[in-house]
């Protein structure tokens, strides 16, 4: 135990890390929830675990399992399952997710945008999109475009934002989504004990009405815990 507290803090006490995109939460390379315009490089892949509970009405178990693959230059094709509504067994099948981004910008801090979808093959929780990503010199990258879905068969437009500050081995993120009557703020850190092998705290629909399922926001208040390995053989 004492050598993993001497690990950890070892590794908190390094330089910053060179940035390198992990998973968002429905797994797409991005913040706590929202993709941003980052994608895997060619031939690297990645694997993610969150666990957690979720709060709508009752406190239910929550599983996310994703992995992705930098499957040609500027695309990033994922898989994302986890636990169905109940969190009592895994649901049937998993969810596709695409991202490709045109280019890397011009400059040292280029603007980054992409596009994608997210839980294609599911009927009610596919999502269309487009992200911008903006890294500043100081730092912070900020994230901002929009998403549409399709609840109850009807066209949903979303804006979305969000922010990555990156503190040595930290990186505190937020991010929304916001439209129509709906506003869901998330939140979330994320250590790198390595440069590809992060840990994540994340609370998701923070504000979310746990009496009320119509205004959850996008998702169901939730936090969880997981970890991201890069290239992990």
């Amino acid at each position: 135990m004492k050598k993993l507290i001497c690990l950890l803090f070892l590794c908190l006490s390094l330089p910053s890390f060179a940035y390198f995109p992990f998973p968002s939460l429905t797994g797409a390379s991005g913040l706590t929830r929202i993709p941003d315009a980052t994608v895997l490089p060619y031939k690297n892949w990645n694997i993610s675990v969150d666990y957690g509970s979720q709060y709508a009405n009752n406190q239910i178990p929550t599983l996310y399992y994703k992995a992705n693959l930098g499957t040609f230059q500027n695309f990033e094709l994922g898989l994302v399952g986890g636990l169905n509504q109940t969190g009592k067994e895994l649901r049937e099948g998993v969810f596709i997710n695409m991202k490709y981004s045109p280019g890397i910008g011009d400059g040292s801090d280029p603007l980054l945008l992409a596009i994608g979808v997210e839980n294609l093959a599911s009927k009610t929780q596919t999502a269309l999109y487009m992200v911008a990503t903006k890294p500043f010199k100081q730092g912070p990258r900020l994230s901002f475009g929009f998403l549409a879905d399709f609840p109850g068969n009807r066209f949903r437009p979303l804006g979305m934002a969000g922010i990555d500050v990156p503190m040595d081995a930290f990186s505190i993120l937020a991010d929304l989504f916001a439209g129509e009557s709906l506003v869901q703020i998330n939140g979330g850190v994320r250590v790198k004990l390595l440069p590809t092998f992060a840990i994540d705290v994340r609370a998701i629909n923070i504000f979310g009405d746990t009496n009320n399922a119509n205004q959850l926001g996008k998702d169901p208040k939730q936090v969880l815990f997981g970890i991201s390995w890069i290239n992990p053989f």
